[in-house]
C-alpha cells in the first residue's frame, strides 16, 4: 500500500475516534456541537503534522516491527500536546465567548489515546491476518536439524520458522553440550550430538543441518567428518537480518543466506585477522607493483592492499582476460587509489624497464610464476625463463631503482626439490638471498629488503585440486586421484595473502618465511569427503580412480629442508627458515649460464642437468630422463664449501 494510503487509514481512524468520543460526550452533558466540524479539521491537521513529522505512515503495515510502532506512538503523543496547547490557548484568549477549538482540557488526552489505541490496533491487524494467510498456504519445507542450543541458535530457529518465504523447517537442536539435552528450546526438543547423528536422522526422517558459518571453527573437526560420512548436508548461514531498512525507510523482509557448506570450510584452519594498523604505515601513500597480478595470489594481494591507503597499484600480468577483469573489480572499489593494469612479461627486461620507469614503485610483490609441475617437468626451460630470469630482472630492477621492499611468492615445493618447478623457484630464492647479502656487504647504501615467502597449495585457486574435483563430481565422476597417500598442505587464498603482506613488513631483508600450513592432508580422503559434501556416496554414486604419480610429484610435501631449522617471528603462524646462505659470485654466473641455455631453447635435459649442478638435493621422481641424471651423478661441480656459502 502506498503511505498516503496508510495516512488515510491514521486519519479517518482520527476522524471516527473523535466523532465517537464527541457524541458520547454531547450526549452526557447536553451541550450543543455548533463548531463540530471546525473542531474536527483542527484536530485532522494537527494529527497530519505530527504524522508527517515523525513518518509514522511511512512503514509497511503488514511488516510493522517495533521502530514502526515507536513512531507512532510519538506523533500521538505530539498530537496530543500541540491539541492540549491550542485547547488552553484557546480557552485564556476568548474571554468567555465561544471558540471554535475551545473544549475541556481532559479532553484531548482521552481522545488521543483512544486514536493511538485504534491506530496500533489496525497494524497488530494487518499484520496477525497477513501472517495467519501465509501460514495457512500449504507449502512443502524441508525439515532441518539447527546446530547447537545457544541463544543465537534459538534466535535462528525463530526466525527461520516465522520467515514463511524460506524453503526450510527445524524440527530440532543439535548440541554438544548436554547441559540442554532433553528439554525443550523454542517449542523444539534439543538432542544430544553423542547419541548418534544418523539415529536422529532417521527419527526425525532429516537430510540437512543448519548452523552459522563462525559454528565452523567452534565444533570439533571430526564431528562435521561424523556427519559427512552419514549423509547429513551441512547449511551454512553467511548473513541474515530480519528486516533492512532501504534508503526509502521501508521494512523490507529479507531471507537468510543459507549455502552449502564447502571443502574449503571444513579444513580446520582458523580465519586470520590481518592487522591492519600493525601494516597501514608501510602502505600508506606507497605505489605497489603487484607481478602475476591477475592469478589467484595475486589477485588476493591486490584485493587486500585496496584496504590501506596506497597511492597507487600497478597490476602486471601476461593473461589478458583475468588482468582484464582484475582492473573493471577493483576499479569499482570505493577509494582513492590510482590503478593501472599493464600486460607484460617479468622475462621481459626493457618491458620492465619501462613499468618501473613509469610506475615508480615503492614495494613489489613479486607473484609472476609458472607452477604446473607435470607441465614445467615437460618445458624446463620456460620454466627457467619465467621463474629464475623473471625473478633475477624484477630484483635487480628493484636494486637500481631504488625499490623499499621486494617480496617473492615462493613454495614448499622448493624445499628438497623433486620437479623442475620446484627447482627454479629455490634457484630464485637463492639468488635474491644472495644477492641481498652481497648488496649489505658491498653497497650497505642500497636500502631494499629482499623477504621470500614459502608456503604449499591455496584452496581455491587455479592449480589446486579442488576446482578439478568439483569439475569432476559435477560431470559424475570419476574423480582421479594421483595416488592413495598422496598428501598435501593447504591454505586459504586469503589466509596465504595475508601472511604475505605481513612477511613483506616485519621481514628485514634475506629471510625466508615459513607459513603455519597446519596438519597435512590427504587427497583421497578431501575427494570422497568432497562427494559426500555433494550428496552423493564414494565407490556408489562417484569413483575415485587412482591415476599414477605424475611427473615430478612426490608423495609428501615439506616446508623445510632436512637439515633446516627456523626461528620464531611476533606472529604466531610465521617462522623464519634458517638455509644455507650462498656467495654472490658464486650464484651469478651459474644463474647466468643457466638463463643462457634455457633461451637458446636447447634439449630439456640439458637445462635440468644445470638446475641439478646449481641445487644438489634436487632429486627427480618420476621423470625418468632426469633420474637418469640422478643416477650417473658425474656432472655436478664440487667445489670447497667455503667457496660456495657464506659463513655463519
Amino acid at each position: 500500500m502506498p503511505r498516503w494510503s496508510i495516512l488515510i487509514l491514521d486519519v479517518a481512524i482520527v476522524v471516527m475516534c473523535f466523532t465517537a468520543f464527541w457524541f458520547f460526550r454531547e450526549t452526557l452533558s447536553n451541550n450543543n456541537y455548533t463548531y463540530f466540524l471546525l473542531k474536527i479539521v483542527t484536530i485532522t491537521g494537527i494529527y497530519i503534522f505530527s504524522s508527517t513529522i515523525f513518518r509514522a505512515h511511512h512503514g509497511v503495515v503488514r511488516f510493522s516491527t517495533w521502530k514502526d510502532l515507536y513512531r507512532v506512538v510519538l506523533s500521538n503523543i505530539t498530537a496530543i500536546v500541540l491539541f492540549t496547547i491550542a485547547g488552553i490557548l484557546a480557552n485564556s484568549t476568548t474571554n468567555g465567548m465561544e471558540c471554535p477549538v475551545k473544549f475541556q482540557l481532559w479532553f484531548g488526552p482521552m481522545v488521543g489515546l483512544i486514536i493511538l489505541a485504534m491506530q496500533l490496533l489496525m497494524r497488530f491487524t494487518v499484520r496477525s491476518v497477513f501472517s495467519y494467510l501465509e501460514s495457512n498456504i500449504p507449502k512443502e519445507k524441508k525439515s532441518i536439524f539447527i546446530l547447537g542450543s545457544e541463544h543465537d541458535s534459538v534466535l535462528l530457529a525463530q526466525s527461520i520458522r516465522d520467515e514463511n518465504q524460506n524453503p526450510y523447517k527445524p524440527v530440532a537442536f543439535i548440541a554438544l553440550k548436554e547441559a540442554h539435552v532433553g528439554k525443550s528450546l523454542a517449542g523444539l526438543p534439543v538432542l544430544s550430538a553423542k547419541e548418534g547423528i544418523k539415529r536422529h536422522m532417521e527419527r526425525y526422517n532429516v537430510q540437512s543441518m543448519l548452523l552459522y558459518k563462525n559454528q565452523i571453527d567452534m565444533m570439533p573437526k571430526e564431528f562435521y567428518d561424523l556427519c559427512i560420512v552419514d549423509g547429513l548436508e551441512l547449511l551454512a548461514v553467511t548473513s541474515y537480518s530480519k528486516f533492512k531498512g532501504d534508503e526509502n525507510d521501508q521494512n523490507i523482509p529479507t531471507i537468510p543466506q543459507i549455502n552449502k557448506i564447502k571443502i574449503e570450510d571444513l579444513l580446520g584452519r582458523n580465519a586470520i585477522e590481518i592487522n591492519k594498523a600493525l601494516l597501514a604505515p608501510y602502505f600508506e601513500g606507497k605505489s605497489i607493483l603487484i607481478t602475476g597480478a591477475a592469478g589467484s595470489i595475486g589477485s588476493e594481494i591486490c584485493t587486500q592492499l585496496t584496504n590501506f591507503k596506497c597511492k597507487r597499484l600497478t597490476l602486471l600480468d601476461q593473461a589478458e582476460t583475468p588482468l582484464n577483469d582484475l582492473f573493471l573489480t577493483l576499479s569499482t572499489l570505493k577509494g582513492d587509489i590510482k590503478i593501472k593494469s599493464v600486460i607484460g612479461s617479468v622475462s621481459n627486461e626493457a618491458k620492465m624497464r619501462q613499468v618501473f620507469e613509469c610506475a615508480q614503485p615503492d614495494i613489489v610483490f613479486h607473484a609472476a610464476a609458472y607452477k604446473h609441475v607435470p607441465m614445467m617437468e615437460r618445458h624446463p626451460s620456460a620454466a627457467v625463463i619465467t621463474n629464475v630470469l623473471g625473478t633475477k630482472v624484477v630484483a635487480d630492477l628493484s636494486v637500481e631503482f631504488g625499490i623499499e621492499r621486494f617480496v617473492m611468492i615462493s613454495t614448499d615445493k622448493a624445499v628438497n626439490p623433486t620437479n623442475v618447478m620446484g627447482a627454479t623457484k629455490r634457484a630464485a630464492e637463492i639468488y635474491i638471498q644472495s644477492l641481498f647479502h652481497h648488496l649489505k656487504e658491498t653497497k650497505p647504501e642500497i636500502k631494499t629488503h629482499f623477504v621470500t615467502t614459502r608456503f604449499g597449495n591455496v584452496l581455491g585457486s587455479n592449480g589446486s585440486v579442488v576446482p578439478l574435483f568439483k569439475r569432476q563430481i559435477e560431470e559424475g565422476g570419476p574423480v582421479t586421484v594421483t595416488h592413495r597417500d598422496i598428501v598435501r598442505y593447504f591454505m586459504t587464498i586469503p589466509e596465504a595473502c595475508s601472511l604475505v603482506l605481513e612477511a613483506g613488513c616485519i621481514g628485514n631483508g634475506g629471510q625466508i618465511y615459513i607459513f603455519d600450513m597446519g596438519e597435512a592432508i590427504k587427497i583421497y580422503d578431501l575427494a570422497e569427503k568432497m562427494i559426500r559434501l555433494a550428496g552423493k556416496t564414494p565407490g556408489k554414486d562417484i569413483e575415485i580412480v587412482e591415476t599414477g604419480l605424475r611427473p615430478g610429484e612426490k608423495l609428501y610435501e615439506e616446508l623445510l629442508a632436512t637439515d633446516e631449522n627456523t626461528l620464531p617471528t611476533p606472529h604466531r603462524k610465521l617462522r623464519i627458515a634458517k638455509v644455507r646462505q650462498y656467495r654472490f659470485d658464486y650464484i651469478r654466473p651459474r644463474i647466468h649460464k643457466l638463463i643462457t641455455t634455457a633461451a637458446e631453447w636447447t634439449q630439456p635435459v640439458e637445462v635440468v642437468k644445470l638446475l641439478k649442478n646449481l641445487i644438489p638435493e634436487f632429486i627427480s621422481q618420476c621423470s625418468p630422463d632426469y633420474e637418469k641424471l640422478d643416477i650417473e651423478n658425474g656432472y655436478k661441480e664440487e667445489l670447497p664449501n667455503e667457496q660456495k656459502f657464506i659463513d655463519k
